[in-house]
C-alpha cells in the first residue's frame, strides 16, 4: 500500500504541492498566534509596568523595633523574616533604618529631619565628599547644608525633639549628596524622601546604637518584577501580602497595576483569536474546496479498488493516505514560518510558547485531515458507476441555499449586536466579517448568472474574446465559492489595514492630546523663573523646547504654556480650535544689575516711613530684598547696598506699610516715589515719567490696600481701606496684562458664574478674562483653562506658582537640549513620549493584536490566491482540448490566448472589487466605532475606519499580487499547450 500511495503522490505533484501550500498558510497563522500572544503579553506587560511610577509598583514593609547592641545583625534578621513571609523571586529588596529627629538652624529654629540608613545608598547618589563609613558620619543635601550653614567636615547636632533637654547626637558631615534617579523605585519609600521638613540625613547602621536613634523604623522595599505582577507560575502577590501582617506594616500599591495587566492579557488573547480564527476557517474551507477540485483522480482510484474487491479500510487508507504526507509537510513548513513570523513581530519567546505553537499546528492538521476524510468517505459510499463518470452528478443546491440563508441571518444578528450598547460582545465583535461573508456569497451567486448569460450574449454578438472568457469562467467548477473566498480575503485585508491605520491615528491623537507635545519631561526646578531661563538656555530659538506647568487640583484645572513657542513645540490639534495668541508684551521695568540702589522719596507722614523693594533674580528666581529707611518726614535720597543681582533682577513689588494710629486706622498721608537709580553700573531704573503714570502700577488684585496718584512729582502712595490688612501694603509694576488672558474649555466653576473669573495662585486670587472658549484643550481635555506661562509668572510675582512643572519637546529635539537643561539645574523626574503613551493605551477589537492582525489578513489573501490557482488549473486539460478544437475551426491564436489570460485577470479583479464592496458595505451597516479605546475615551472625533489611503493601498496591493498570479496561471497554460 505504501508503494501505491507513494506512486500516487509522485504522479500528482501539482495536487501535492497545492495541498502543502494550503496547509502551510493556516498552519503558519496558527503557529504565530500563541507565540505572539505569549511573547507580546510579556513585552507589553513590561512596557506598561515601566510607564507606571515606581512608587505604584514597589512593596514596602515597616516595622518599629529596637536595634539593640548590633544594628546590622538586627537589620539582617529583619530582612530574613521578610524574605520568608513575603518571597519575591527576582526582586532586589533594599533594607533600611529611619528615625525622625529634629535639628536647629543657625537662628535656633527647629526643623524636622529623618536620620536614615539605606543599603546601597552611595551607589545611587552623586557625592561631593566621602561616603559615610563610621558611626556618626552623615551625608546631607546641598539645600540642608545651606539651611544649616555647614559644609563637609562640619558637625551638626540632631535630637529626638525640639526640647533643649533632649539627648543630642553629634554627626560629622562627610559628603553632600544629590539623588541620581529620584523617580526610581529605590526612593519610593516615603521615609526616604522629603514630605515636610528637611531632606533626610543618611548615615551607617552603627549610628543607630543607643538612645535616641536605637528605636528606628526597620524598612524593606522592592520593586515587584513584571512576571510576579502578572502572576506567572501561579504567583499571587495579593494573597502573600494578606498573610504577611506579622512582619509589620506592609504597603502594597500594586493592586491596580496587577488588575490592569490581567485585563490587558485577556484583551490581547481575545484580539489574537479574533484575528486568527477567521484565517483558520478560511484555510479549512480552501482545503475542502481543493479536495473537491482534485477528487477526479481519487475517484478513479476508488473505482479501481472497488472493482478489485478492496475493503472499506483499504479504500480509506488509499484515499486519505495521499493527504498525510502533504499535510505533514505543510504543517512543518507552516510551523517554521509561523514561529519565525512570531519572533519578528513579538521577539523571542519561551519554551511554553513553542509548545503551544506546535499544538496549534497539530490542531490545524487534524481539522484539515477530518475535512478531507469526510470527503473521501463520501467517495467510498459512491457506486462504481458514478465514480467512473468524468463529471459528478448534479446537485440540487438546497444545502448551499440553506447555508447562504444562515450566513445572512448571522450577519443580521451581528449588525444588530454591533449597533447596540455592547458592540464588542457576542457576534457583534465579528460583525464586519459576517457582513462581508454574507455580501460576497450573494455577489458570487450574481457573478455566476452574469458570466453565464453574458457569455452567451457576447458570443451571439460576435465578441469572441469576451464571450469565450465568460463561458470559460461560468464553466469553472465552484466559481462562486472561489470568488467568495477571494472577496472575503480581500475584505479582511482592507478591514484590517483600515482598522490598524485608524487605531494608530486615534491612539497617536489621544497621546498627543493628553501630553500636549510629542515628548514631555516632568521636571523639578527651583521656581518658574529658573525653569524658564533653563529652557531659554537649552533652546534659544524656541524650536525644540518650551516651559509648561499643569495644576489639575485647581478649580478649574490650569495649564500654563509658553504661547510664543506653542505653535513650534506643542501638538496643537485642529479639533481644539484656533491657536491661542501670545498676550501683548507690556513695557517692563528695566532689569537691575547694579550693586547699590538710590531712591528719591518724599515722606509726608508725621512719622518715619519704611519702603522695601522686592526683586527677583531673572536667572535663578531667588528673592532679593532692598530696604530703604526708615525715611524721616520730608524729601530724601536714600542709598542701599544690593547683592545678588549681577545677572539681572526684575522688580517684583514695592512694600510700603502704613503706620496705624491711636484710632486703629492706618495713616492717610502719602509717600511719594520720585526716582530709582542703580549704581555700579550707573543707570536709571525708574524715572519721573515712569513713576508719574499711575497706570503703570497696580495694587493687590483682590484687596487693594493702597491709593495711587501719579503726577509730575512722582507716584504718591497712600493707605486705602485695606491698608491695615495683610498684603495691603504691596505695589506691583504692570508688566503683564491684567486681568490675565484665559482660554477656557468646558463649564465655568460655580464661583465664576456669580463673579469675575479669577485664579487662585498660592492663596492669592488673580483676576482673569476669558478671551476664547474652545471645545478642548491639550492635557486638560474638556474642562480647564489655559494661560501664558510667562504672564502668570510675572503676575504671581514672588508668591510662587502651583502645579507640576514640565518641559515640552518636539519629537526631533536633539539630546543636547536635555544636557543643557540638566546643566542649568533642572532635575528630570519623568520622560514620556506620545509614541510610548499610545502603545500602552488599551484598544478595542483587534487593536491589541497590533501587526498580528495584518499578518493574518495577508495569510488570508495568500490562501485565497492559492485557491484561485487551483481552480484555474483544475480544468486546464479539458479547456486546452476545447481551445484546440476551436483553433481547428478557425479561432485566431490571439483570441485563444486572450481568453486564457483574461479569465484569471477578471477573477482577480472581480475578487478585489467584491472585497472592496463587501468591506464598504460592512462598514456602512455596522457603523463607525464611537471610540477606539477600552475605556471609551472620545474627547476627539474618531478617525474614519476605511480612509481612502488604507483602502486604496490594500486594494492595490491585493490586485497586484493576484494579477501576478493570474499572469503565471496563463503562462502555465501556454506551457501546457506547447507540450
Amino acid at each position: 500500500m505504501f508503494t501505491i500511495l507513494w506512486a500516487a503522490v509522485r504522479s500528482r505533484a501539482a495536487q501535492t504541492f497545492t495541498l502543502i501550500i494550503l496547509t502551510a498558510l493556516p498552519a503558519a497563522a496558527a503557529a504565530a498566534a500563541p507565540w505572539y500572544a505569549l511573547s507580546e503579553s510579556g513585552r507589553a506587560a513590561a512596557v506598561t509596568a515601566g510607564t507606571v511610577p515606581a512608587a505604584e509598583r514597589t512593596v514596602t514593609v515597616h516595622w518599629d523595633s529596637d536595634t539593640g547592641v548590633d544594628p546590622e545583625a538586627a537589620l539582617d534578621a529583619f530582612g530574613e523574616t521578610v524574605g520568608r513571609s513575603l518571597p519575591m523571586p527576582g526582586a532586589d529588596g533594599a533594607l533600611g533604618l529611619s528615625r525622625a529627629m529634629t535639628v536647629l538652624d543657625p537662628a535656633g529654629v527647629p526643623d524636622r529631619v529623618n536620620v536614615d540608613y539605606r543599603a546601597g545608598f552611595c551607589e545611587r547618589v552623586r557625592l561631593t565628599g566621602t561616603c559615610p563609613a563610621q558611626a556618626g558620619d552623615a551625608a546631607i543635601t546641598r539645600a540642608v547644608a545651606d539651611r544649616l550653614g555647614v559644609r563637609p567636615g562640619a558637625t551638626i547636632t540632631v535630637r529626638a525633639s525640639s526640647d533643649v533637654k533632649a539627648t543630642r547626637v553629634p554627626m560629622r558631615v562627610t559628603a553632600l549628596y544629590e539623588i541620581a534617579d529620584p523617580a526610581g523605585g529605590y526612593w519610593a519609600d516615603s521615609l526616604f524622601k522629603v514630605d515636610s521638613g528637611l531632606d533626610p540625613i543618611f548615615t551607617v547602621p552603627r549610628t543607630f546604637t543607643g538612645s535616641p536613634l536605637g528605636e528606628p523604623v526597620f524598612t524593606w522595599s522592592a520593586e515587584v518584577p513584571v512576571p510576579l505582577l502578572r502572576g506567572d507560575g501561579g504567583y499571587d502577590l495579593g494573597d502573600l501580602v494578606a498573610r504577611s501582617g506579622a512582619i509589620g506594616k506592609v504597603t502594597d500599591p500594586t493592586g491596580p497595576l496587577r488588575a490592569d495587566l490581567a485585563d490587558a492579557g485577556v484583551r490581547l488573547l481575545r484580539a489574537v483569536l479574533l484575528a486568527v480564527v477567521p484565517v483558520l476557517l478560511l484555510g479549512w474551507y480552501a482545503i475542502a474546496l481543493a479536495g473537491r477540485y482534485t477528487a477526479r483522480d481519487r475517484r478513479r482510484d476508488a473505482a479501481l479498488l472497488k472493482m478489485r474487491g478492496g475493503t472499506r479500510r483499504r479504500l480509506i487508507v488509499l484515499l486519505s493516505g495521499q493527504h498525510a504526507g502533504p499535510l505533514l509537510a505543510g504543517g512543518l513548513l507552516g510551523a517554521a514560518a509561523g514561529i519565525g513570523a512570531g519572533r519578528i513581530l513579538a521577539g523571542s519567546g519561551s519554551l511554553a510558547a513553542g509548545g503551544w505553537s506546535l499544538a496549534a499546528v497539530a490542531g490545524v492538521l487534524l481539522g484539515a485531515l477530518v475535512i478531507l476524510l469526510v470527503a473521501d468517505l463520501l467517495l467510498i459510499r459512491t457506486p462504481v458507476v458514478a465514480l467512473q463518470r468524468e463529471l459528478p452528478a448534479a446537485r440540487t443546491g438546497r444545502a448551499a441555499l440553506l447555508a447562504d440563508i444562515l450566513l445572512v441571518a448571522v450577519a443580521v444578528a451581528a449588525v444588530y449586536q454591533a449597533r447596540s450598547g455592547s458592540p464588542d460582545t457576542g457576534v457583534g465583535a465579528i460583525a464586519p466579517l459576517a457582513v462581508a461573508v454574507a455580501g460576497t456569497v450573494l455577489l458570487a451567486r450574481l457573478l455566476i448568472r452574469v458570466a453565464d448569460r453574458g457569455g452567451s450574449a457576447a458570443l451571439r454578438a460576435g465578441q469572441l474574446r469576451l464571450g469565450l472568457t465568460a463561458v470559460r469562467m461560468s464553466r469553472l467548477a465552484g466559481l462562486d465559492r472561489v470568488f467568495a473566498l477571494l472577496a472575503v480575503a480581500v475584505s479582511m485585508l482592507i478591514t484590517a489595514t483600515g482598522a490598524a491605520a485608524a487605531d494608530r491615528a486615534a491612539h497617536t491623537a489621544r497621546a498627543e492630546a493628553e501630553l500636549g507635545a510629542a515628548r514631555v519631561l516632568t521636571v523639578r526646578a527651583a521656581n518658574w523663573t529658573a525653569l524658564r531661563h533653563a529652557v531659554a538656555v537649552a533652546d534659544p530659538r524656541g524650536r525644540y523646547a518650551m516651559a509648561a506647568a499643569v495644576d489639575r487640583t485647581a478649580s478649574p484645572p490650569l495649564l500654563a504654556v509658553d504661547t510664543a513657542r506653542l505653535a513650534a513645540v506643542g501638538a496643537w490639534r485642529p479639533e481644539f480650535g484656533p491657536l491661542p495668541a501670545p498676550p501683548p508684551r507690556l513695557d517692563p521695568v528695566p532689569l537691575i544689575t547694579g550693586n547699590a540702589l538710590v531712591l528719591r522719596v518724599r515722606n509726608d507722614r508725621p512719622v518715619p516711613a519704611t519702603v522695601d523693594l522686592i526683586l527677583l533674580d531673572e536667572v535663578t528666581g531667588a528673592k532679593v530684598e532692598a530696604g530703604f529707611g526708615p525715611v524721616p518726614p520730608g524729601e530724601h535720597t536714600v542709598t542701599t547696598a544690593l547683592a545678588g543681582c549681577a545677572g539681572g533682577c526684575r522688580l517684583a513689588r514695592w512694600q510700603i506699610p502704613a503706620p496705624v494710629g491711636p484710632d486703629g486706622l492706618p495713616a492717610r498721608e502719602p509717600v511719594t516715589l520720585r526716582s530709582l537709580v542703580q549704581r555700579g553700573p550707573d543707570a536709571e531704573v525708574l524715572g519721573p515719567d515712569r513713576l508719574a503714570d499711575a497706570g503703570e502700577w497696580r495694587t493687590g488684585a483682590t484687596d487693594p490696600g493702597l491709593v495711587l496718584a501719579g503726577g509730575p512729582g512722582g507716584l504718591a502712595v497712600a493707605a486705602g481701606d485695606g491698608g491695615g490688612k495683610p498684603g495691603g501694603d504691596r505695589l506691583f509694576p504692570v508688566d503683564a496684562p491684567l486681568p490675565l488672558p484665559l482660554v477656557q474649555s468646558g463649564p465655568s466653576p460655580v464661583p465664576w458664574r456669580f463673579a469675575e473669573p479669577a485664579l487662585n495662585v498660592s492663596g492669592t486670587l488673580i483676576p482673569g478674562r476669558i478671551t476664547a472658549t474652545l471645545p478642548a484643550l491639550p492635557v486638560l481635555g474638556g474642562a480647564g483653562v489655559l494661560t501664558d506661562f510667562d504672564a502668570l509668572r510675572r503676575v504671581a510675582a514672588d508668591t510662587g506658582a502651583p502645579g507640576i512643572t514640565q518641559v515640552w519637546l518636539t519629537a526631533d529635539a536633539p539630546a543636547v537640549v536635555l544636557d543643557r537643561l540638566r546643566d542649568a539645574g533642572v532635575l528630570v523626574l519623568g520622560d514620556e513620549t506620545a509614541v510610548a503613551r499610545a502603545a500602552r493605551t488599551a484598544g478595542r477589537g483587534t487593536a491589541p493584536a497590533g501587526s498580528f492582525a495584518l499578518l493574518c489578513a495577508v495569510i488570508a489573501v495568500l490562501t485565497a490566491a492559492a485557491m484561485c490557482a487551483v481552480a484555474a488549473s483544475v480544468d486546464r486539460a479539458p479547456q486546452r482540448a476545447a481551445m484546440a478544437a476551436l483553433r481547428v475551426q478557425g479561432l485566431p491564436a490571439t483570441t485563444a490566448a486572450a481568453s486564457r489570460y483574461l479569465g484569471p485577470f477578471i477573477l482577480a479583479a472581480g475578487g478585489v472589487a467584491g472585497g472592496v464592496l463587501a468591506a464598504l458595505l460592512a462598514r456602512r451597516l455596522t457603523g463607525e466605532p464611537d471610540s477606539y479605546f477600552e475605556d471609551g475615551w472620545r474627547l476627539l472625533p474618531p478617525p474614519e475606519v476605511l480612509g481612502w489611503q488604507p483602502l486604496l493601498l490594500s486594494a492595490l496591493a491585493a490586485m497586484l499580487g493576484l494579477a501576478a498570479l493570474a499572469g503565471m496561471t496563463g503562462m502555465l497554460g501556454d506551457k501546457g499547450r506547447s507540450q
